[in-house]
Parts: structure tokens; C-alpha cells; sequence
């Protein structure tokens, strides 16, 4: 079956994850946890994602991972480049290392064309729309959670005299 790899998955469930508000400016470890992943791969993914312009990184005191744009400035083919490389889609469907434009397996017009049209989805499906899709799931994985209280959530207890 043809998809988008383990990676690519990981790296839109923990830019999910940063997309709501109160969940920004968080650890790796805390994005680890809200996506469940494991946190060595996805400090790797973290890297790349940062490389790229996708996330802000910063370590130490205050320190935190945020999105840079808006997730409705992210497209997943942003993503799945950041985290696969250029040649993230093979070149020829069978696999086979002497199909080319000059010597054309069976399927080479027909996966050219697939690999167009799966670009283009992808260069117009944002973050946002796979957040809208995912819906309470993805917003809620925040608080399901939680490792910085919030304004709301916090309960002062006095001491009574």
C-alpha cells in the first residue's frame, strides 16, 4: 500500500500538538508524550522540522518548541520534505533502478503523473485541515497531557486562619 511513512506521521501528530494555544512552547518530551511518540526519534524529527522553517527550537530555561507559521501557513508537502528529503517519492513505482524518461517501465507515464497529483494534494492540504479533521482528538491532546498548568486550571488553597 502507498503512503506517507511513520516519519511523516509522527511529525504532523506532534505539529498537532503544538497547534493549539496553551500547548505552545513546549519540551520535546512533553511533545513526545501528547503524541506518543518515542522522544529520541522525535528530537530527530524536532531537528529537521526546525531546519526547515516549520517549528522555533530553542533550548534551555524558556526555552521550547513552537510552530513558526500558523497551521493554516503549512502544507504538508512543507512537512513531508523537511522530513524525507527531495526524493521522498521513488522514481519509478516498481522500483526498478534503469526506469527513466528515456527507458520507460510499464507504469513510468502513469506513477508520473500520480506523483503530480499526489504533490499538488499535498501542497494544498495545510496543517490546519488535517487539525479540523482530526478535531476534539487533536485539541484536546494537549490536556490529555498536561504538563504546564494553565491559568484555568490552577487552584490556589489558602490556608485558613
Amino acid at each position: 500500500m502507498l503512503g506517507l511513512s511513520q516519519t511523516t506521521g509522527y511529525a504532523i501528530k506532534a505539529l498537532g500538538c503544538l497547534s493549539e494555544p496553551n500547548c505552545a512552547n513546549r519540551s520535546t518530551p512533553e511533545i513526545a508524550r501528547c503524541a506518543n511518540i518515542p522522544q529520541p526519534y522525535l528530537a530527530k524529527i524536532i531537528r529537521s522540522l526546525a531546519r526547515h522553517g516549520l517549528v522555533n527550537a530553542r533550548r534551555g530555561v524558556g526555552g521550547g518548541v513552537t510552530l513558526a507559521r500558523n497551521p493554516d501557513q503549512i502544507t504538508l508537502l512543507e512537512v513531508v520534505l523537511a522530513v524525507e528529503g527531495e526524493n521522498w517519492l521513488s522514481d519509478c513505482l516498481l522500483g526498478m533502478d534503469d526506469c527513466s524518461d528515456q527507458a520507460r517501465c510499464p507504469t513510468h507515464s502513469f506513477w508520473m503523473r500520480i506523483r503530480q497529483e499526489i504533490t499538488d494534494e499535498l501542497a494544498k492540504t495545510t496543517l490546519a485541515a488535517i487539525i479540523r479533521f482530526r478535531g476534539e482528538e487533536t485539541n484536546r491532546a494537549c490536556w490529555l497531557h498536561p504538563t504546564k498548568p494553565s491559568a484555568k486550571s490552577v487552584t490556589i488553597k489558602r490556608k485558613s486562619s
